[in-house]
């Protein structure tokens, strides 16, 4: 089996979607989940959540990486060879213990150094596979405070990527709260809303998005604490609402930009404020 075949299956056995990990995560801290309602920290909260599920993963991609390098000495031909080399080599059980200890110590640096090409593939697809699952592992978070809450919501996850395309919604929209009847019916009054965990220059396909799709404004989650002044001023006059965590909120130039909102804000007032719409 090719390499990259054999860490995508592994990767697939081992490692938790981030779906997964963030169900775990929650259910651990069910009651610090449940807090919030009195503390109204939400912004802590989702840092808190992003980062232990962050911790979860980590041990699964370790327990993964020592499969991964297991299964290539065992079973692909040099690799094993040169382990098999070293050891025959280098290890002399009969030598006192602390030259044994000094004996493994080389045959592991010397065995990783050899291996190297297999190594490399390896740290390059966890490079990739971590970029991809953090905006995945924020989605998820956000979905599953939206269910704290008790908010009804469509995602693009829950419905089908079909059905939001079907209504002239592309792929930067993630969710609609309430749901897609209510876009159907009254789209101004539907929080239409996509999440970005950093925006880099991304931000820029967001306003793309609302140009080509006539959406007549739209909530842009987002963990990120380096948002210039003049970037929070291009998506104001895009109608560009970002939801930041409380502390990017309060600095200095974007205290006053009424675009700029934090997820006390969003939770506790603007989600609120759109159900009362359609509850009424």
């Amino acid at each position: 089996m090719e390499f990259k075949s054999l860490i995508k299956k592994y990767r697939g056995q081992l490692i938790s979607t981030p779906s997964q990990t963030v169900e775990r995560v929650f259910i651990e801290y069910k009651k610090k989940i449940e807090s919030v309602r009195e503390t109204r920290d939400i912004s802590n909260l989702i840092q808190f959540l992003r980062e232990a599920a962050y911790r979860s993963f980590l041990v699964e991609e370790a327990e993964f990486n020592v499969a991964i390098l297991k299964h290539i000495t065992e079973n692909l031909e040099t690799p094993s060879e040169i382990y098999s080399v070293l050891v025959r080599e280098k290890l002399n059980l009969h030598s006192p213990e602390g030259e044994i200890v000094e004996q493994i110590k080389s045959i592991c640096g010397e065995y990783a150094g050899r291996i190297s090409p297999y190594i490399y593939e390896l740290c390059l697809s966890n490079t990739q596979s971590r970029r991809s699952r953090a905006g995945k592992t924020f989605e998820a978070i956000i979905y599953k405070m939206y269910e704290a809450f008790d908010y009804e919501f469509s995602s693009q996850k829950q419905v089908g990527k079909a059905t939001f395309e079907d209504k002239g919604l592309g792929k930067i929209v993630d969710s609609l709260l309430p749901n897609i009847q209510a876009f159907d019916d009254r789209r101004d009054k539907v929080i239409i809303g996509t999440m970005k965990t950093t925006l880099r220059e991304r931000w820029q396909e967001v306003i793309e998005e609302l140009q080509r799709t006539g959406l007549p404004s739209i909530h842009l989650l987002t963990m990120d604490d380096n948002i210039s002044k003049s970037k929070a001023e291009q998506m104001g006059r895009h109608n560009v609402i970002i939801v930041v965590h409380k502390d990017v909120k309060q600095a200095p130039h974007l205290r006053e930009k009424r675009n700029i909102v934090s997820f006390e804000t969003y939770f506790l007032e603007e989600i609120p404020e759109t159900m009362r719409y359609w509850n009424r």
